[in-house]
């Protein structure tokens, strides 16, 4: 997996993508969301540097996976936490997390994929005291 700079569009733009095919597909819903709620924007976020990320998101997720079975590719739990880490300013985090949260939810169901990548992403950037929404 590539690495991106600390705090940059690019390391957010990742989880971003992330969240939306840690289902194992991309609804068109999601992508809708994304663009409706404004985070990119507010993240500082071109929709070319979105693109790009995403793209090598997917690059390197066929290029490392363990796992290429049905189309399916397994992200480790170890990647997961690299990606995170590499956004490290609180305020980032929370519109980031906010954005992920939003997408997830676009198809009105929380996948156990996407429910685990934001439960890593909670433990990650708070105190793990905070209540979980149910999958709807």
């Amino acid at each position: 997996m590539r690495n991106y700079p600390t705090d940059s569009p690019k390391a957010m733009s990742r989880l971003l993508a992330l969240a939306m095919i840690a289902d194992g597909r991309l609804a068109p819903q999601e992508l809708k969301t994304l663009h409706r709620s404004g985070v990119l924007e507010v993240l500082g976020v071109s929709e070319d540097t979105f693109d790009d990320a995403a793209g090598e998101l997917t690059q390197d997720l066929l290029t490392h996976s363990t796992n290429h079975a049905a189309g399916m590719v397994d992200i480790e739990p170890a990647t997961i936490d690299a990606l995170l880490d590499e956004v490290q300013d609180p305020a980032l985090r929370a519109l980031v997390l906010k954005g992920m949260l939003e997408i997830v939810r676009a198809d009105q169901m929380i996948d156990h994929r996407e429910r685990r990548l934001l439960r890593r992403a909670l433990a990650a950037w708070g105190d793990g005291s905070e209540p979980f929404p149910a999958a709807a």
